[in-house]
């Protein structure tokens, strides 16, 4: 369940512009799947899941959607996430989200302008990437840190199910280490890259299976 404690507003985000977090997606690579091996198949030919990822200004996590396979697009997964049902509900009424293009512009969730030509539209697409950056840089500290869901440790070789819920268990020691401050290991570069996904929703401390594509 969403609280107010577990969604409280990050003070620079939302000084900025009445923005509470950035929404970002990345890839994670998966063994192929026995069943619909077609939908798991990204743009390098690998087999991955598309995880979603909400992270506030000192790159926390405060909502990780692990259900989708890696060609479902990042809007759709964002437009069928609790999340989205919480700002449309007023459940979230004081604030917005900062996504990409590939985003649909919404009234929660500012997006660049596309014809930039005039000076403040220029000016408001680069406080939008400059703000937004701290979520592409959130996933890169997160695969840094868990090089199991980063390539350079190849590939989780377990099925979608049981790869989203390590996605899942990653996020939450990923908060834990932000919370107490843990270092990096040593030799751990950071950050790196980001990438997509959905299938259980984590909330501030909470788990909740919404598995809507693949079966729990």
């Amino acid at each position: 369940m969403h609280t107010d404690k577990a969604y409280c507003k990050p003070r620079r985000f939302y000084d900025i512009a009445n923005v509470i977090d950035a929404v970002d997606c990345i890839h994670v690579r998966i063994k192929c799947p026995a069943v619909d091996e077609h939908l798991y198949v990204d743009r390098t030919n690998y087999p991955s899941l598309n995880v979603m990822g909400v992270c506030d200004s000192n790159l926390k996590f405060f909502n990780i959607v692990a259900k989708w396979p890696c060609n479902t697009h990042d809007s759709f997964a964002l437009r069928n996430s609790k999340l989205c049902v919480m700002f449309e509900d007023g459940d979230i009424s004081d604030g917005r989200l900062l996504g990409e293009n590939g985003y649909t512009l919404q009234p929660w969730l500012h997006t660049p302008v596309l014809n930039q030509k005039a000076r403040q539209k220029h000016r408001y697409n680069s406080s939008n990437m400059r703000t937004r950056c701290d979520v592409e840089r959130s996933f890169g500290s997160f695969k840094s840190r868990f090089r199991c869901i980063d390539t350079t440790t190849g590939t989780l070789l377990y099925s979608p199910v049981r790869s989203c819920d390590i996605a899942i268990a990653v996020v939450v020691l990923y908060n834990i280490c932000i919370d107490n401050r843990i270092p990096f290991p040593p030799g751990n570069d950071y950050p790196r890259d980001h990438g997509n996904i959905e299938g259980h929703q984590y909330f501030g401390n909470q788990l909740q299976n919404r598995g809507a594509v693949m079966p729990t």
